[in-house]
């Protein structure tokens, strides 16, 4: 069935789940075939702009044109600063070998060179230099420290502390303190211990919790700390693994500064960033005798009105073959089979001629979710499993953007080119032309702001449905398609990386690419038929499961010789019930029918017991509740309007409607018959549990406090003391009908001086919520008697007859050779009297 967007997001919310994850739709189960090119719009105009969004020098001699700050030690982070792949190689000279260096180093002078990634090389933060307008970072490479990790073909670039501390207190503190004039000295500490000290948070015992500082540095001074950093690194042996070190000037986020010239006020891109970030020499930095330096120049494509625009990617391909940029990265938006974007390097060889490193063509549709920092926020797969607080906050806030402002705006499209500073010179006066040409071939779709955020917005709620529909459920590979939702929740925002193999395998499985092709959209159709059945134990592992072998199930009696009204006969064992009551409670309870002889026939007694019903199913967590709950308090928010509708909520079908996983629990209280274990207390003798005396105040962490003070027992508190005994006591009996006509009730405990008590609680090392069930409703005549067990028999004989069998076997008369057993002395003492205080030995004279 092939639908636009519009269509499908027009949809009531409840089809969400069938339409936007699985791709069916809800009459007929057809499979749906997006097609976005139904829903284009041609905007009036379209807007082309030019700017320079960033900027990367690589250079042996750093030589800023004012001052800059250096830090004073070694800055902890987590990750190295370019920590990915950022498209920038440095040709680094291989040591020669012996036999190349020959007798007294008179061998060959040729040297080979490779060219490596700067994210491959190790690194750290030297300095930065910033104004108002913006910051840069510094950063200080090791070319002589490249090797790979412990056990993997991945590049170490996060250097050891005590091997940066070293160049620190060897290299970097000692030049720093030979040029700083002799009032500056007291502000200079002269070892990374005493700054680490002094970095230290307010309050805070582990050295170096904050950031150091950083000591400003003229551009005449920073030269001669250069000279010698170098200098001490050549004289001390201990340091050669320091030698050869470069630095590596980032700027990052100045397209604003850029744009078009700052819109019109300069001449180019470029000169308004000479204007505007004067603390850099440009002209040097410019000049390849001193290092080489990067541009991001980029070009973006608005339209007016609210659209949205999305690259074509059989364009957006033709575009990058033709340019002469390798295949490279396909990133296919919100799963998209046809739009999306792409990021590739150029070729080697047209890399030298046209001095272009790399290319990436992306939506600006992205910003609308773009964290400040440029990483996505991703939701684990943990999460998910858990329906923790922390996935469900995260998919409101994206709700409330997709469907707030971001639909009433208009996001184009990007494309950028990192490229050598010469050639941006060259590139900027002819690139704005050269792009208009470009949008000729139409590579860009444009459809309204608010089809595509409704889309997003779709998806987004029918994958939060899907995940509670399959946590109710919970089937044997919840693990599987619970990280196959959240990987397609990830894709909302970002291309995510496949990290766990059970993913990678299941999404082989559904074979993804076709799928994209030909229904417009990643679809889980057929999801159940082609990945693994079952969760292995690494997939508990990663999820957190508290994996518990699975019940077996209860093995009901033959139903023809068994009355309907005694599903499990009618004295059943203790154990029995609670068993049945466990795994199948729908058939031992009878079916919950509203009586109206329960009305109190005051109408203060029923708001009273409807606010309570209605306050404690508010508190329960999102996380614990199931899709139908959500849609009831969206349809009404105050849940029930009247006594019938308020003890409706505590029946055994709308408790299991309404939460996700419950572990039903067995009541004795009122039984007759063998009971085990301590009395259970009744659902009458509960109702003072959640209406308590105003004596029992709880304390200021109780989850009954809010109760107290705003809620529906503060309520009953003033009507209590506006009330004479005779009607205090009519209110109570009410209370105690109702209560004793329910099904179900959480197993909630009353605060008391020692305790806070609770009101919904987990059971213990499981991720259900108990309730209690009402025993008034069970289908039994009385509790039978504990089942006898059959003894098994014994596998080895008896010790005596086995001794008496080999005295036999050996020749031996059991009865004359029988072995003599010693009586054991018993002290049968009380533990009192053993205890009690011996009296010392008094030796008497002769």
């Amino acid at each position: 069935m092939l639908l636009d967007a519009q269509r499908l997001a027009s949809e009531k919310k409840g089809v969400y789940e069938t339409l936007f994850v699985y791709g069916a739709h809800p009459i007929g189960g057809q499979r749906i075939v997006l097609d976005l090119e139904l829903d284009m719009d041609v905007p009036n105009e379209i807007t082309v702009s030019v700017d320079i969004d960033s900027y990367i020098w690589v250079t042996s001699d750093f030589c800023p044109a004012l001052s800059l700050g250096i830090y004073l030690a070694p800055v902890i982070d987590h990750q190295a600063p370019i920590h990915k792949h950022n498209h920038i190689y440095a040709d680094i000279l291989i040591p020669q070998s012996a036999d190349d260096q020959g007798p007294n180093g008179t061998g060959r002078q040729e040297w080979w060179t490779k060219s490596v990634p700067l994210s491959s090389i190790p690194h750290v933060p030297f300095g930065m230099l910033s104004t108002a307008n913006h910051a840069s970072n510094l950063l200080l490479f090791f070319p002589r420290m490249i090797h790979n990790r412990t056990n993997s073909s991945l590049k170490a670039t996060r250097i050891p502390l005590d091997v940066i501390d070293l160049f620190w207190n060897e290299v970097v503190l000692p030049s720093i303190s030979q040029e700083a004039p002799n009032s500056s000295l007291p502000y200079v500490d002269t070892t990374v211990h005493e700054i680490r000290y002094k970095s230290r948070k307010g309050g805070s015992g582990q050295p170096g919790s904050q950031r150091p500082k950083a000591t400003p540095v003229s551009k005449v001074a920073f030269e001669r700390i250069q000279r010698s950093m170098r200098t001490r690194v050549k004289d001390q042996a201990m340091l050669a693994p320091y030698g050869s070190f470069f630095f590596v000037l980032e700027g990052k986020g100045i397209k604003l500064w850029t744009k078009d010239g700052q819109d019109g006020r300069y001449d180019s891109p470029y000169e308004a960033l000479k204007k505007n970030f004067t603390n850099l020499d440009w002209d040097y930095m410019m000049d390849r005798n001193h290092g080489e330096l990067y541009l991001d120049v980029g070009i973006s494509f608005n339209p007016t009105g609210q659209l949205v625009g999305l690259w074509r990617l059989d364009a957006l391909k033709a575009s990058f073959q033709k340019g002469g940029f390798r295949k490279g990265i396909t990133h296919h938006t919100n799963t998209l089979g046809r739009y999306g974007g792409i990021q590739a390097e150029m070729l080697l060889a047209n890399a030298r001629s046209s001095q272009t490193c790399f290319r990436s063509a992306y939506q600006l549709c992205y910003e609308a979710i773009r964290p400040n920092n440029n990483r996505p926020k991703c939701i684990s797969d943990r999460d998910g499993y858990h329906l923790t607080d922390g996935y469900l906050k995260e998919c409101q806030w994206m709700h409330e953007i997709y469907s707030g402002g971001a639909s009433q705006r208009a996001y184009g499209c990007r494309d950028e080119y990192r490229m050598s500073g010469q050639a941006a010179l060259k590139v900027l006066p002819y690139l704005k032309e050269q792009a208009e040409a470009f949008l000729k071939s139409q590579p860009i779709l444009w459809i309204p702001s608010h089809i595509w955020f409704g889309l997003m917005d779709a998806r987004l709620e029918g994958l939060r449905y899907a995940q509670k529909s399959l946590k109710t459920h919970k089937p044997l590979n919840y693990g599987i398609q619970t990280s196959i939702l959240c990987h397609l929740l990830r894709s909302l925002t970002s291309t995510p990386i496949v990290m766990d193999a059970h993913l990678r395998q299941a999404l082989q499985s559904l074979d993804v690419e076709r799928i994209c092709d030909h229904n417009g959209m990643l679809f889980l159709y057929d999801m159940e038929d082609r990945i693994i059945k079952e969760d292995s134990a690494q997939i508990h592992k990663i999820m957190g499961a508290n994996v518990k072998s699975h019940p077996k199930s209860f093995a009901l009696q033959n139903p023809t010789t068994i009355s309907d009204d005694w599903p499990i006969g009618p004295q059943p064992s203790w154990k029995d019930v609670v068993q049945m009551i466990e795994e199948h409670p729908q058939l031992l309870i009878r079916p919950w029918i509203y009586n109206p002889i329960w009305d109190p026939g005051d109408i203060d007694v029923g708001m009273l017991f409807i606010q309570f019903t209605r306050e404690f199913w508010l508190q329960l967590g999102g996380a614990q509740t199931t899709n139908e709950f959500m849609d009831a308090i969206t349809i009404n928010p105050r849940i029930c309007d009247n006594l019938q509708e308020a003890m409706t909520c505590w029946s055994l079908d709308r408790v299991n409607q309404w939460i996700i996983s419950i572990k039903f629990q067995a009541c004795s209280a009122g039984l007759v018959g063998d009971k085990p274990g301590r009395p259970h207390l009744s659902f009458v003798q509960r109702r003072t549990t959640f209406f308590p005396d105003k004596n029992s105040t709880p304390s200021q962490s109780s989850k009954w406090k809010i109760y107290w003070t705003e809620g529906y027992i503060a309520h009953y508190h003033k009507m209590c003391s506006e009330l004479p005994e005779t009607q205090l006591q009519h209110l109570h009996d009410r209370l105690d009908i109702l209560f004793a006509n329910l099904q179900c009730l959480p197993d909630a405990n009353k605060p008391t001086a020692k305790s806070p008590g609770s009101t919904w609680t987990l059971a213990s090392g499981e991720d259900s919520i108990k309730i209690v069930t009402n025993p008034g409703f069970y289908r039994i005549q009385k509790i039978g008697g504990r089942k006898r067990t059959i003894k098994r028999p014994a596998v080895i004989r008896r010790p005596q007859d086995f001794c008496l069998t080999i005295m036999t076997l050996q020749g031996r008369d059991p009865r004359r050779d029988k072995p003599k057993q010693r009586k054991i002395q018993v002290d049968r003492r009380s533990t009192k009297s053993k205890r009690t205080r011996k009296p010392p030995t008094r030796h008497t004279k002769v």
